[in-house]
């Protein structure tokens, strides 16, 4: 307590100086500081990308942004980090933290923007729209969400050949390397909704987030098919060795090989690259079928 109080007054200095100098900056534009993958990515979309001046550490699409400096995990932020950017807006989707620091950031005039994160095509869709407007770049985010609307529509029409017969047990495994475990994606997810579309089933039963996965849960989920996020996969480097990890070399999907790498941004959250995503992995569950027509 008496170091955090000790720290307190630095941190005040720091950033009214970074405020005082950053005065000259507001009138050639915005300095965004975003800890939000999908905003972040959008913004590239938008061709909004240089209103930016860090990211967290978990916004690496498009590889463009791995340039920026980071502020660090998005729950466990700092408040140094973010006002040495001379930032005049945090922007987020809500998810992000420690309280303490959100309120230190708006506590020395940095405005915080929350916008609600794409939770469905169509919401992922407005946000761009938002983002569009708030940057002056409404001719460009609707240019992209036209398209990713017609590739929306045309993928979705053609799975609809996979709503009828055997649908697949699908798992799709997320490394958290906040807890260091694998966590398994529940229904009503990103990744779960893109899996129904793709004419599979989620083999995790429960609704609601992430289940900390363990040897005994992914071997009674039984799945045909495993989607590994790139963190988890990569650690062990190839879909033989995936296979062979505890519970997963019990499941058919283990038996039989059938182990695949998506990036976590692929399905984590909706974006233009949905469309595609989706049928890379029903081409994945449904390798014996005609592939949907490409658009």
């Amino acid at each position: 307590m008496h170091l955090r109080r000790l720290l307190r007054p630095s941190i005040i200095a720091l950033a009214l100086a970074a405020l005082a100098c950053s005065r000259g900056d507001v009138a050639q534009g915005p300095r965004v500081v975003c800890v939000s993958k999908q905003i972040n990515e959008f913004l590239y979309d938008i061709h909004a990308e240089s209103v930016l001046v860090a990211r967290d550490l978990t916004s690496i699409y498009p590889a463009a942004i791995r340039h920026l400096p980071s502020v660090g995990y998005h729950r466990a932020l700092s408040a140094e980090g973010i006002i040495s950017m001379r930032p005049t807006m945090l922007l987020t989707d809500g998810n992000l933290g420690p309280d303490a620091v959100v309120e230190q950031v708006r506590k020395v005039g940095i405005p915080v923007l929350v916008l609600a994160p794409g939770s469905t095509p169509d919401s992922a869709q407005l946000l761009m729209q938002r983002l569009g407007k708030e940057f002056h770049h409404e001719a460009q985010a609707d240019s992209v969400v036209a398209a990713w609307k017609e590739e929306m529509h045309d993928v979705l029409r053609d799975s609809v050949q996979w709503a009828t017969g055997r649908r697949p047990r699908v798992l799709v495994m997320h490394f958290g390397q906040m807890v260091n475990d694998y966590l398994g994606l529940k229904r009503g997810s990103t990744a779960d909704r893109i899996v129904e579309w793709a004419g599979g089933v989620n083999a995790i039963d429960s609704t609601g987030g992430m289940l900390r996965l363990t040897p005994e849960l992914i071997a009674k989920a039984a799945p045909d098919i495993i989607i590994a996020t790139d963190v988890g996969f990569d650690r062990l480097g190839s879909a033989a060795k995936f296979a062979s990890l505890p519970g997963v070399a019990l499941t058919p999907a283990g038996k039989a090989g059938h182990v695949y790498r998506v990036d976590e941004t692929e399905v984590m959250y909706f974006s233009a690259r949905t469309p595609a995503v989706l049928r890379k992995i029903a081409g994945w569950l449904h390798p014996g079928a005609t592939s949907p027509a490409q658009p």
